[in-house]
């Protein structure tokens, strides 16, 4: 049996397939064997063959070498069943030129049967661009789906939802196939109908329009998100249809740290209150020591005088009234103390020491003075720890033992941590220098590697100085 293909005369007129050649495509036919009996002008010039190049060739020659097997399959298949259909339905196809370069195809086949027996006329379209484009289409809506906002697009009159990203899904829990039967106000609970369609009514009056504003999004689960949302107006389609731009921002950290801010605005406006306060009860309570307070000890040095030399009938009053003096002085220490005591105490280190003292002083009616000096709040809690009880141990003795009725309070951090207590007593006296007090002093020293000295004050009383090294750490 002859098994060589019929030239193209013996199937058809040479005038019917020279037309072909006006055809938008390329066009080949094959015979049952697969050898091509024909192609026109476009097919020859896609596959960049001359004149009749393709001629005499097997169509698995049109397709790289990786495919020929699966190619040599379909044909056996289809000769079985002949019918009109895309070759590879499904598949991205490709195939080779003469100069083997590759390049995407689209290729639809239909059977005929002719005199001459059976053949297959195949409809090839090179797709690369169109390919490119899908490509460069998928890969922007990947990107999209990347993002972790919620990207929408809808439609202006219906708001139907007609496009939305991952972060959309991630954002309100829906998956993307009941978000495509839904519209934005599905998860909008704060807008209503009338109010979207109004918004939508200014985007499309003024394409370069952006109406940004926050709101929330409502989850499928009932959670409500705060959002920051975008909506600008899409171009409009050939069929006249308008679309929506919507972006929805997740703001819930953003909110979290204005609130921070707030917060700490807040603080800080109630610290520089609280300093004020500070400053100016401490200016009431140095004004009443150093002019009132001085006014009523003058006033009764001058009465004193005065009753050397009055009479037994003048002696009583002036005597009472010295006496009322000395009780408002008394009444006035303690209004000054209390005023010092009800101000809010700085924290850490410095307030306790600063509560103790002013605990102290109120108790006894001392005068205190208190000074820091160096990063005290840094201290090693070895040393920190026994600063309050040494404060507490030198003011007690300074107010049982030498009647003291000021004091001198000062702690600096350098190389050593000193503590120096001064007051204007009567002395140094017998029971403090041997008495349990001062022992329990030098032993919290000696036991960080210190020492206490009690000298005399350069005019007056007592001073107390307690140091030990500022790196020094407790005995074991």
């Amino acid at each position: 049996m002859d098994t060589s293909a019929p030239n193209v005369g013996e199937i058809g007129g040479p005038t019917s397939w020279a037309m072909l050649d006006f055809a938008p495509g390329g066009i080949v036919v094959a015979a049952e064997s697969g050898e091509i009996v024909f192609a026109n002008r476009q097919a020859r010039e896609m596959f960049r063959t001359g004149d009749d190049g393709l001629v005499g060739s097997s169509v698995d020659d049109l397709l790289p070498t990786d495919l020929r097997g699966a190619h040599r399959a379909h044909r056996t298949r289809f000769r079985a069943r002949p019918e009109v259909r895309s070759m590879g339905a499904g598949l991205l196809l490709r195939a080779r030129r003469a100069d083997d370069t590759e390049f995407h195809a689209e290729i639809s086949l239909s059977p005929f049967t002719s005199p001459a027996g059976r053949f297959v006329v195949a409809a090839v379209r090179d797709i690369t661009e169109r390919v490119a484009s899908e490509d460069h289409l998928h890969r922007v809506l990947h990107s999209l789906d990347l993002s972790d906002d919620a990207i929408l697009i809808f439609d202006a009159t219906t708001l139907q939802l007609l496009y939305v990203n991952a972060g959309t899904e991630r954002m309100v829990g829906y998956t993307r196939s009941e978000l495509l039967n839904m519209t934005p106000l599905h998860f909008n609970p704060t807008t209503a109908v009338e109010d979207y369609h109004a918004m939508i009514a200014e985007l499309l009056a003024d394409p370069d329009r952006t109406i940004r504003l926050e709101s929330v999004f409502m989850r499928s689960d009932g959670v409500e998100i705060p959002v920051e949302k975008t909506y600008r107006a899409g171009p409009i389609g050939f069929d006249g249809t308008q679309w929506v731009v919507a972006m929805g921002r997740d703001i819930t950290d953003r909110l979290a740290a204005e609130q921070v801010i707030r917060d700490n605005q807040a603080a800080l406006l109630e610290a520089e209150r609280i300093v004020m306060l500070v400053d100016d009860r401490e200016r009431i309570a140095r004004d009443l020591h150093d002019t009132v307070i001085q006014r009523l000890f003058a006033a009764g040095l001058g009465l004193q005088s005065v009753l050397r030399v009055a009479d037994d009938v003048v002696r009583p009053r002036l005597e009472r009234t010295i006496e009322e003096l000395d009780t408002t002085i008394r009444e006035l220490r303690s209004a000054i103390f209390s005023l010092g005591a009800s101000t809010p105490t700085m924290g850490g280190l410095r307030g306790r020491i600063m509560d103790a003292i002013t605990e102290i002083g109120s108790n006894a009616a001392i005068e205190t003075r208190v000074q820091f000096d160096g990063p005290i709040e840094t201290l090693d809690p070895a040393i920190a720890d026994h600063l309050v009880p040494v404060v507490m141990e030198a003011m007690a003795n300074a107010a049982k033992h030498a009647g003291a009725r000021n004091v001198r309070v000062s702690l600096t951090v350098g190389d050593e941590v000193v503590v120096t207590v001064a007051d204007d007593g009567k002395g140094i006296a017998g029971e403090v220098v041997g008495g349990h007090g001062l022992v329990n002093l030098r032993e919290r020293a000696a036991g960080l590697g210190g020492s206490v000295d009690l000298l005399p004050g350069e005019r007056c009383g007592t001073e107390l100085r307690w140091a030990v090294p500022a790196g020094a750490c407790a005995d074991a």
